[in-house]
């Protein structure tokens, strides 16, 4: 059979992701009836519209409401940024052992050898956030114990209710898929950038460069886009609606400018030991 070049994913009440090989696009659906979207493609989906679907449904999240106000790029921020890093990162490798399980249970082998190579992958990620941290003269683990980043918070809230929770276990790749495919997107101007505002000769970089455009996340966005190509519409579309999730998530708690550097910094002082590079 050949894959579909077309498929679907309803997002949300009366909100469809509607995806071809050539682009994906919002159709906003108030029949009664459900609109055309009520029979569920049957068989394996294109990359290229499985790509744009998964594309497509961050996409829409990423325009929902008015644009989050921004910190300005400080050394606090950074710092506070990194603590983020670490809780996110942390979280990843045992979530990920649990989904496997879940997953070799109910007789799934892609989707556990999926999980399984993904434990193994972000194994000692969080140690790079606590060496950029220890760079910066903090013992990174007193500090991360301690401050819990809003959106890191939520972010792995959600990802524990996606593995552990009710529902198919499946949606935890849309999760991987909306931060993996975020990370793909922080070039190299991003790392020069938050380097210009560490104090010169420190390495503060290390985790922001493994997530970033020169890491290896473009790669796991493709395979993931490989993955959910071969699943069914139902799984499918339990992704694609996590990746809207994460990513509406991400961009509501982001902004996160309720407290002010000099506050952050207060936050971080007692933290404070010898500074190694």
């Amino acid at each position: 059979m050949q894959d579909s070049d077309i498929t679907w994913a309803r997002i949300a009440p009366g909100k469809v992701v509607v995806a071809t090989g050539a682009r994906a696009f919002l159709h906003e659906d108030t029949s009664a009836f459900g609109g055309p979207f009520t029979i569920p493609p049957e068989g394996p989906v294109s990359l290229a519209a499985t790509r744009h679907l998964l594309e497509g449904a961050v996409g829409v999240a990423q325009r929902e409401g008015p644009a989050p106000p921004r910190r300005a790029l400080t050394l606090p921020g950074w710092i506070h940024r990194l603590a983020g890093y670490f809780h996110t990162t942390h979280a990843t490798p045992p979530l990920m052992i649990e989904a496997r399980a879940r997953f070799e249970a109910e007789g799934r082998a892609a989707l556990a050898a999926w999980a399984d190579e993904k434990s193994r992958d972000e194994r000692g990620h969080d140690e790079l956030a606590l060496r950029d941290l220890v760079s910066l003269g903090y013992d990174g683990r007193a500090l991360v114990a301690a401050h819990v980043p809003e959106t890191a918070r939520a972010l792995v809230d959600f990802f524990t209710s996606l593995v552990r929770g009710p529902g198919d276990p499946a949606r935890c790749v849309g999760y991987a898929f909306a931060l993996e495919r975020l990370a793909a997107t922080r070039s190299a101007a991003e790392v020069r950038a938050v380097a210009a505002v560490i104090p010169d000769g420190i390495d503060a970089t290390r985790c922001l460069r493994v997530h970033s455009a020169a890491g290896t996340d473009a790669d796991h966005v493709d395979d993931i886009v490989t993955l959910v190509a071969g699943l069914s519409h139902d799984e499918r579309e339990a992704i694609t609606r996590a990746a809207h999730e994460t990513t509406r998530i991400g961009r509501s708690t982001r902004g996160e400018i309720a407290r002010s550097d000099d506050e952050l910094s207060a936050v971080f002082e007692p933290f404070r030991v010898a500074r190694k590079s």
